[in-house]
């Protein structure tokens, strides 16, 4: 146990002080308040559009109409008598037609409000002139019920209401950083745990370390210090989120998308956390033992394909399939164990996901890291002092 600590924590240590491990988090973390602060950054470059005095030459009737509309669509624009910076003209009534003239340009936003304060104002022309009520003016602009109704699965032939789509922006959001994050992570501590490996075979150092303790525990050593500091940088950037969005007036980004939690945000929070750590966890042990066959840094990014395309192939699956997580093909990626960890918390976006497939996939991937570190130990064991050039060779020399 001794000699697994000292290897563990000369491997946990060492790449907890690496700059690497220190800027990759930094670098997330002021992501994150950059986003979180995204509205305030752009309004510091962003000067806000100057007022805009504009004398319209129209009768009463028209302006009675147009200021009331033209003031909600934009406060910056004040109607004047005399003496404006620019000047509306309305040349015709039937069919509305009107001129801009400027001293100087204005800004793209007051000329689309302008537009749409002209487009309103001549809808309300054409109704007058088609001597409508008040009565049918309201129809016009009501909205027409609809119900949809979706076949009763009793076969009964009867219809009954269909059900409103009701994913949680906020879940969505949740499961999407998760899933980014680990991608990240995974590729790059498989990366450097691999090359850790296959540098020491490269080099030969590993003669001397098989010497004072067992190939097995020297991996395992190795493994579960990349998959701590792996999982500490994961409670730094998640703490360096909630910082980020504790302090910032996140309240009207809030309310204008919906962001509120409901009964399955806390489930999805904690599933998402297990299934981060366990698809680190897997994803460094399938690569510690793809490092075991390699014996020269050559032969290393081919020796990683397979943890970068089951990687890849979860990721997309995941984003993929956010808008249909009840989808079947989503319920059998599933479970596949390289896929679960990106896909199963994707099942939660759906309010009638319970416990049990999410613990059935927990119970899935605790069985294969653990088939996979066995593996792993196996393979290093039978490879470690082995000097074959070829990842094909020495698979064919342990399966002797």
């Amino acid at each position: 146990m001794n000699k697994f600590m000292t290897t563990f924590n000369l491997t946990f240590f060492s790449k907890l002080k690496a700059k690497s491990f220190l800027v990759t988090t930094l670098i997330i973390i002021a992501g994150m308040f950059i986003a979180f602060n995204l509205d305030k950054i752009i309004g510091l470059f962003d000067s806000e559009d100057d007022a805009l005095m504009l004398q319209v030459d129209a009768d009463e009737s028209f302006l009675s109409v147009f200021e009331p509309t033209l003031q909600s669509y934009d406060e910056t624009i004040e109607l004047v008598e005399a003496d404006g910076n620019a000047t509306l003209e309305v040349v015709n009534t039937e069919p509305l037609e009107a001129e801009m003239r400027m001293d100087e340009e204005i800004s793209t936003s007051q000329e689309q409000n302008i537009q749409l304060a002209l487009n309103e104002t001549n809808r309300a022309y054409v109704l007058q002139s088609l001597e409508l009520s008040q009565e049918e003016i309201a129809q016009v602009y009501e909205e027409v019920p609809v119900e949809f109704l979706v076949a009763a699965g009793d076969d009964s032939g009867e219809f009954e209401a269909a059900g409103a789509d009701d994913t949680n922006v906020l879940n969505m959001i949740i499961f999407y950083f998760s899933v980014i994050l680990m991608f990240i992570i995974i590729l790059n501590y498989a990366s450097q745990i691999a090359t850790e490996i296959a540098n020491e075979k490269s080099s030969r150092v590993i003669e001397m370390i098989v010497s004072s303790i067992r190939p097995t525990q020297h991996l395992m050593a190795k493994v579960f210090a990349m998959i701590s500091v792996s999982v500490i940088q994961v409670g730094l950037i998640t703490a360096g989120g909630l910082i980020a969005f504790y302090f910032s007036d996140t309240t009207a980004l809030l309310e204008q998308f919906g962001l509120e939690t409901n009964d399955q945000t806390l489930k999805i929070v904690i599933y998402c956390i297990i299934y981060v750590i366990l698809g680190l966890i897997l994803y460094l042990s399938v690569a510690a033992m793809l490092g075991s066959f390699i014996n020269r840094m050559e032969d290393l990014q081919q020796g990683l394909m397979p943890v970068t395309f089951l990687s890849m192939i979860g990721y997309f699956i995941a984003l993929g399939g956010m808008s249909f997580a009840d989808n079947i093909a989503v319920t059998i990626t599933s479970y596949f164990p390289f896929f679960t960890p990106f896909v199963m918390p994707l099942r939660l976006l759906v309010n009638d996901t319970g416990h049990t497939p999410m613990l059935i996939g927990i119970a899935i991937m605790t069985a294969t890291i653990i088939i996979t570190l066995l593996l792993a130990g196996f393979v290093y064991k039978r490879s470690v002092l082995s000097t074959e050039s070829g990842i094909i060779k020495n698979l064919k020399r342990i399966r002797k």
